[in-house]
């Protein structure tokens, strides 16, 4: 079957027609209104539109779930309903959407197909004569042996009956020679693990580093068996491979190290279809520089009591035009699913990965099967099927920076859309920019990427990540509009850390952009019976905190008023990097929780801290609860001195401090005594009584036996700013010198005015760093706690977990 002809195959194997009525039409207009948004990096919103339908399937379903974001935006499927028409349900060998396989009868009709003789015990042997075979088709094609084409070309087959070749060697199949076996389970290549010589960084099929244009050819119908398990990988299905994460068998035998025996090289032309690919040590399929390829409809797994090496399934860089499309990956893979570096224009769709969580746990691995795009742009990945598998856009950055990896490409121009993502190990989409430093080089900027109307359900983390290293890595804004996320963080972390900022779980996390346009998407946590608890915390977060980067002037609602709908999420709907930092290392000990003081932000100090039991909110505790621990005796406000110009006082059971000077008001309170060498934290909360409110300081003074004092210091965070009308919290964490025997509470309010007046209250001393706590009066066994602080205008900042302490 032609490449033509392939591409009207729809997914349940039936041919769709080509023809189009209304719908596309009304689709095209919305498309088009899309692309005017990217006429920055097209010539044109027509150009987009062209280039946008011809990087898309034919089929009318993708093109149509691209399109339509109304229907997406409506929070209606489960992630445990049924995958839309199309999407196999289980991996499975049969065809998808191939013809049939080659029989000999087929073959023996046509004057330019050639039978293989019978598979015989000898390697050798059997290298020899299918290489003899193919040189006599090469003859036949009218091509020299260097390419030259002297007649024709004719195209030739050679036809590889039901049976097991065992090869000493890998086949070298030169342009115009296509490689056909009986059946993706009747004929089989495998490697000859006796002689691995002649394997290192080989491949059992392979091209022969001739190129000539305009040639094709196809490589179909077999199993590619690279003995990594001794005699293994018979189709027999298993939910395990044999000695999982375990070096191949003849490895340190007969002088085998690594990559020993890869399954498919291809070249130019190349159609690669309805081969299975199992029990390898290298690269399952490698595509490196060549153009023009398809990779259709092959099967990834390790069945039978195999096992194979932790190479991409399907790799390769500097490639062009490359398509893969409708290939399934079992549980029992090893590796990435798809991994190309430095590529141009590939096109991803309808292909659909089977995970285990039980199978990398037993590899001892975080993730395998993903989809990698490193320093490749105009891509496009579309109504692919991911069990636990995702999809990461990102610059090779990550690479040793020699060859074609010394010069540094974003992700840039690339379509995500319409892709089914179901209990990604990772976030669901993640488009990463990143650069290097240390030697001259190139650095091709990113941006202008569309993420559109994919489904998330139950992503580990986030469902959209985007984020880099630094602002001048991303020039055009991406966009991110009609996607369905749902549960994210379901059975991951509540915050991580990416190395480009630090993110709670959200729906959506941009870390890095100018004007990106974030809309019409829809964000859910829905609890039910495999979802118990909330574990999304904010729809939409704008920056990472402590990232190298910005984000500025996102673009929350398009121009007919599309908006993100956020339900469920246990914080915000849209929240902000400047938020107070995580509470410290938060603790749960026979039900009372015990937390170290947050950071303040960005200016704004901490106005109390809220408590969550499995999701959900059951405590908010405003600035004053007690102190855990307290050093101090309670209501001890008459021992306090002044240390600046300042007049000290008491309002009631509150202490104040009066400004007789301009300047820092400041006073301590009575000697403590402490042990050398430990943590201290002193905490006091403020409120500006009369005047402006200013940066208010708490700090420690340690004193040695004789009570003189040996250092007085205090925290630097400028964000404890006084707010009249409301309680702000100031902590410093200290170690007590050398020699030290006492401490005092200091107290300070910096560039006060004169008559100032400032409340102090809530002021203790605590061996450790735990200064806030609460007791849970119904404590649930089992449940997670998190604790956040919150800023006077209600943000949530940073979530803490608790981890249970016994008594």
């Amino acid at each position: 079957m032609g490449h033509a002809a392939i591409d009207v195959i729809s997914g349940t194997g039936k041919v769709a027609s080509t023809r189009r009525s209304g719908p596309r039409r009304t689709a095209l207009r919305d498309l088009t209104g899309i692309c005017v948004e990217f006429e920055q990096i097209w010539r044109s919103a027509a150009d987009c539109t062209a280039m946008v339908l011809s990087r898309m399937s034919v089929l009318a379903v993708p093109v149509l779930s691209l399109l339509s974001v109304p229907m997406l935006a409506a929070p209606a499927i489960s992630g445990d309903d049924p995958p839309p028409g199309g999407y196999p349900l289980t991996y499975s060998l049969a065809s998808t959407v191939s013809p049939a396989a080659l029989t000999a009868a087929g073959c023996s009709a046509d004057p330019n197909c050639l039978t293989a003789p019978a598979p015989v015990a000898d390697s050798r042997v059997n290298h020899t004569r299918l290489t003899d075979l193919i040189e006599v088709a090469r003859a036949r094609t009218g091509l020299s042996a260097d390419g030259v084409v002297r007649s024709g070309p004719v195209p030739v087959t050679v036809f590889l009956p039901a049976g097991e070749w065992l090869l000493s060697k890998g086949l070298r199949l030169p342009p115009y020679v296509s490689l056909r076996g009986a059946g993706i389970t009747a004929t089989v290549l495998r490697m000859d693990p006796t002689t691995t010589a002649n394997w290192q960084y080989s491949s059992i099929i392979r091209h022969n580093d001739v190129k000539t244009p305009g040639s094709t050819q196809l490589v179909a119908d077999l199993t590619v068996n690279g003995d990594c398990r001794a005699g293994a990988g018979a189709p027999a299905p298993a939910t395990m491979p044999a000695r999982p994460g375990q070096d191949c068998d003849f490895r340190g035998l007969r002088g085998a190290t690594t990559n020993m025996g890869g399954g498919v090289a291809v070249g130019d032309g190349w159609t690669v279809r309805q081969v299975r690919i199992t029990n390898v040590e290298y690269f399952k399929i490698w595509v490196y520089d060549a153009k023009d390829v398809r990779i259709v409809d092959n099967r990834f797994d390790n069945w039978g009591g195999a096992e194979s090496g932790d190479e991409d399934n399907i790799g390769g860089g500097r490639n062009e035009n490359v398509v893969v499309e409708y290939n399934q990956f079992d549980r029992t893979i090893r590796g990435n699913g798809i991994d190309f570096t430095n590529a141009v224009r590939p096109m991803i769709r309808n292909n659909t990965v089977f995970t285990d969580r039980a199978v990398a746990d037993a590899r001892d691995v975080a993730d395998y099967g993903t989809f990698y795009l490193e320093g490749v742009p105009e891509a496009t990945i579309t109504a692919n099927l991911l069990y636990g598998a995702h999809i990461v856009l990102q610059s090779n950055s990550g690479y040793e920076h020699v060859g074609n990896n010394r010069d540094i490409t974003n992700p840039r121009a690339s379509t995500v859309t319409a892709n089914r993502i179901v209990d990604s190990f990772d976030a669901g989409v993640t488009i990463s920019y990143g650069d290097y430093t240390g030697q001259d080089h190139v650095m091709r900027a990113g941006g202008g990427n569309l993420v559109h109307g994919n489904t998330i359900v139950r992503p580990a983390q986030s469902g959209v990540m985007i984020i880099g290293q630094a602002d001048r890595q991303k020039t055009s804004a991406d966009t991110v509009t009609g996607n369905l996320v749902e549960n994210a963080g379901a059975g991951g972390a509540y915050e991580y850390n990416t190395g480009a900022g630090t993110f709670d779980t959200s729906g959506i996390a941009i870390g890095i952009g100018a004007g990106d346009r974030v809309y019409g998407n829809t964000i859910t946590d829905r609890v039910d019976d495999k979802h118990r608890r909330p574990t999304t915390w904010f729809g939409v977060q704008l920056g990472g905190r402590n990232a190298p980067t910005t984000v500025r002037g996102t673009v929350l609602s398009s121009a007919n008023g599309s908006v993100n709908t956020v339900t469920g999420v246990i914080g915000h709907a849209v929240r902000g990097a400047s938020v107070a930092s995580a509470p410290g290392d938060p603790v749960l000990t026979a039900g009372t929780l015990t937390w170290a003081e947050s950071e303040p932000q960005g200016g704004l100090p901490i106005a109390g801290y809220r408590v969550f039991r499995d999701g959900r909110m059951i405590v908010d505790l405003r600035t004053g609860g007690a102190i855990p621990g307290n050093l101090l005796p309670a209501g001890d406000l008459g021992s306090y001195t002044p240390v600046t110009a300042v007049t000290v006082g008491r309002q009631g059971e509150t202490l104040s401090l009066t400004a007789t000077a301009d300047g820092t008001v400041a006073a301590a309170g009575r000697l403590v005594p402490v042990v050398a060498g430990r943590d201290y934290t002193a905490v006091a909360s403020y409120q500006a009584s009369a005047g402006r409110g200013q940066r208010a300081r708490t700090g420690i003074e340690f004193y040695d036996s004789r009570k003189v004092r040996i250092t007085r210091t205090t925290t630097a965070n400028i964000g404890s700013v006084e707010t009249a009308g409301l309680w702000i919290t100031s902590a410093y964490t200290g170690v007590a010198p050398p020699g030290a025997a006492y401490a005092k509470v200091y107290v300070s309010v910096d560039d006060t005015a004169r008559g100032d007046v400032h409340l102090v209250d809530r002021i203790g001393l605590v061996a450790g760093v735990r200064t806030q706590g609460w007791t849970d009066p119904a404590t649930v066994a089992g449940a997670a706690y998190h604790v956040v602080a919150y800023q006077p205008n209600g943000d949530l900042g940073a979530v803490a977990a608790a981890r249970a302490v016994k008594p």
